[in-house]
């Protein structure tokens, strides 16, 4: 077959057989340096040793947003109609919070369930109506004015208040802050450590970060009814702490 080849491509050949042979020279060669180290060291592989600091940054800070659930059941014995008296009542609902300043982006449907009603007598049930439950998730800005627009709500027609939760709005500054806290933590540490033991910190080779905080703060009311409401009730944000653990890793030299 080699004897059919032009010449070129009978140099060609040989010239791609030689390189491949250099190659599998070549790569035994690191093999065989590689494996009279191994004996050389008994087998252990070199690790640069490394040494790790953990730093604690925290930040108190008091909630500046409230996330509350506005609800409304409507009851009826026809469909239409509760879908019906139901979209008015809401819609009153959400002009008032509108006027009190709450963005429409601020204002979400979270559910909107119909379901039939059912009464049972002598083993049968009987279809005696229909029960629509809507909610509206409001986020509302002003923390003064919580109190103030959970009541007006229910006067404008709502009957359910499910939850209040309290928060911060945008945290990523203050993470920054305990950040910045946790890693001067780390560092000191790193330097008054290496300084007792007596050995040098070489380079940094891995960080890592884990971040806690206490929960958004939750109020449960509930304000069923729909008829004139209690004295609005009095909302204390309390604070809230945000804590960051930053991991350093030197290597020793």
């Amino acid at each position: 077959m080699i004897s059919e080849l032009t010449n070129f491509e009978r140099k060609l050949f040989l010239a791609t057989i030689i390189i491949l042979a250099l190659f599998l020279i070549i790569l035994g060669f690191n093999q065989l340096i590689g494996a009279i180290n191994d004996y050389r060291n008994g087998g252990v592989t070199n690790i640069s040793p490394t040494v790790s600091f953990i730093g604690e940054g925290k930040v108190k800070a008091t909630p500046d947003t409230a996330k509350v659930d506005i609800g409304l059941i409507s009851e009826g014995k026809d469909s239409i109609s509760v879908q019906n008296e139901n979209s008015d009542r809401m819609n009153k609902v959400i002009d008032y919070l509108k006027k009190e300043g709450i963005s429409a982006d601020d204002i979400k449907t979270s559910n909107y369930n119909l379901s039939p009603k059912y009464e049972y007598s002598k083993g049968k049930s009987t279809l005696a109506g229909y029960i629509l439950n809507q909610t509206l998730t409001v986020t509302i800005r002003d923390l003064n004015k919580v109190g103030e627009i959970l009541d007006g709500s229910v006067n404008s027609g709502a009957n359910q208040i499910n939850s209040v939760s309290l928060f911060i709005d945008k945290p990523e500054e203050l993470k920054n802050k305990a950040r910045e806290e946790a890693v001067k933590q780390a560092k000191e540490k790193a330097a008054v450590v290496s300084k007792i033991a007596g050995f040098r910190l070489g380079r940094l080779v891995n960080f890592s970060e884990s971040t806690l905080g206490e929960p958004p703060v939750y109020r449960a009311m509930e304000m069923a009814g729909g008829g004139a409401a209690a004295a609005a009730p009095q909302i204390e944000p309390g604070s809230q702490e945000i804590i960051i653990d930053i991991t350093l890793t030197y290597l020793i030299r």
